[in-house]
């Protein structure tokens, strides 16, 4: 068994290391083609529209999502810290709709960062909540 001391230097060593050659190492670019989607028809005026209305139903259930979890006595939680886990989850899973979505109407590197962090905020918050 570890002392806690130990235990945390177990823990902040490989994520210092890590970060420092992050900050080391060059950019991976992201090659230019991964942004030719298969849906390039327009309509209602919004450029590849299949690709952006796709991500409605991310909105739909995040928004159930939040509303169950504000509704009194909808949900039954061991410790009431649980719910934080679920509501950070369901309300990227709202933000990931937005920023995929505007994403998708015009698809390039500079955007690319606003479709996948709101999906890396979903998946770290909902193994949390899982483990909660």
């Amino acid at each position: 068994m570890t002392s806690s001391n130990r235990a945390w230097i177990l823990l902040i060593a490989p994520a210092i290391v890590i970060a420092i050659i992050s900050f080391l190492i060059p950019p991976i670019p992201q090659p230019l083609s991964y942004h030719n989607f298969a849906d390039h028809r327009a309509w209602l005026g919004i450029p590849n529209f299949n690709d952006v209305a796709s991500n409605l139903p991310f909105a739909i259930v995040g928004i159930w999502g939040l509303i169950v979890m504000f509704a009194t006595g909808a949900t039954k939680f061991v410790d009431e810290r649980e719910r934080w886990f679920y509501l950070v989850m369901f309300a990227a899973l709202i933000l990931t709709a937005f920023g995929s979505g505007y994403y998708h109407l015009a698809p390039d590197n500079a955007r690319l960062v606003w479709d996948r962090i709101p999906i890396m905020i979903v998946f770290m918050a909902l193994p949390a909540a899982v483990i909660a």
